[in-house]
């Protein structure tokens, strides 16, 4: 499925309203290139229905460098509440598992 830019929005909106320390990772240059090149983002963000608009779960890095190449559609799967608490708990066994410390 794929939606038009206008209706998606991040769940962190501090990292929506000011991406720039986003955009200075190597993963985030990595990303962005990667749709330059190729025209459109292969995997979809994962999001939430909120209201008549989307909550991008997953996907900051291809969310933030699709809206700065110019993409108008984005790729999406919606996802049940209960998947998303079972993504982001593996998430964060994954990141324990590093010693990554990441705020809940």
């Amino acid at each position: 499925m794929k939606v038009q830019r206008e209706k998606l929005f991040l769940r962190n909106q501090s990292l929506e309203q000011n991406p720039n320390n986003q955009k200075q990772t190597d993963l985030y240059k990595k990303v962005k290139d990667h749709i330059k090149k190729t025209g459109f983002i292969i995997n979809p963000l994962l999001v939430v229905k909120d209201e008549n608009r989307y909550k991008v779960v997953y996907g900051n890095n291809r969310y933030l460098a699709g809206v700065e190449v110019g993409l108008k559609e984005f790729p999406i799967k919606i996802l049940p509440d209960d998947e998303v608490k079972t993504i982001r708990s593996n998430y964060i066994d994954h990141k324990k598992v590093e010693g990554v410390d990441i705020d809940e």
